[in-house]
């Protein structure tokens, strides 16, 4: 048996939603995941200024964190992009010793700490149809973003018919 509905108390909502467009934002940090495993921070982030403020706040971006994330990762490899993003952390929050964070491996201390972030449209290929979604493309300074010297970028193409990698080594790819 099926359970009952109280239709009468349910308001009524629709497929249609606004989609955030891409261009620069400053950001909020509202989580922070480690993956020792795969040497990479998770960060989760929301919208912290401007229209869009607490874009992802709502119950769907409480629950699908992997549409507003981006990832530091802390491979060998990567030590020069992480650096780069933690002294966007660093510049976006001025007192805060985001190096120190890490090194103590205190994740939560990044937690509420702004950043800017430009967002790149991407497409991607899903159950064969081709489809879009936002990408971080950059990690900057909240001033970056606020002074207007970051622009939003390019949507960023599928590449179609192109040729199958023949890499074999994926070791390096921090995010696999």
């Amino acid at each position: 048996m099926r359970k009952n509905i109280p239709w009468k108390e349910i308001t009524e909502s629709s497929d249609d939603f606004t989609r955030l467009p891409a261009g620069p934002y400053v950001a909020k940090i509202i989580d922070v995941k480690d993956n020792e495993s795969k040497e990479y921070l998770e960060i989760v982030f929301d919208i912290a200024e401007g229209g869009y403020a607490g874009f992802y706040s709502d119950d769907w971006g409480k629950t699908h964190p992997y549409a507003h994330h981006f990832f530091m990762s802390y491979k060998d490899s990567a030590f020069g992009m992480l650096k780069g993003r933690l002294n966007a952390i660093n510049d976006s929050n001025p007192g805060f010793d985001g190096f120190a964070a890490f090194d103590a491996g205190r994740e939560d201390m990044f937690v509420n700490r702004l950043v800017g972030l430009n967002l790149q449209e991407e497409e991607y290929e899903y159950e064969g149809k081709v489809r879009t979604r936002l990408n971080v493309c950059q990690v900057v300074a909240a001033d970056k973003v606020r002074n207007g010297e970051i622009k939003a970028r390019e949507p960023k193409k599928l590449e179609r018919d192109a040729p199958v990698s023949t890499y074999d080594d994926l070791s390096d790819i921090p995010f696999r």
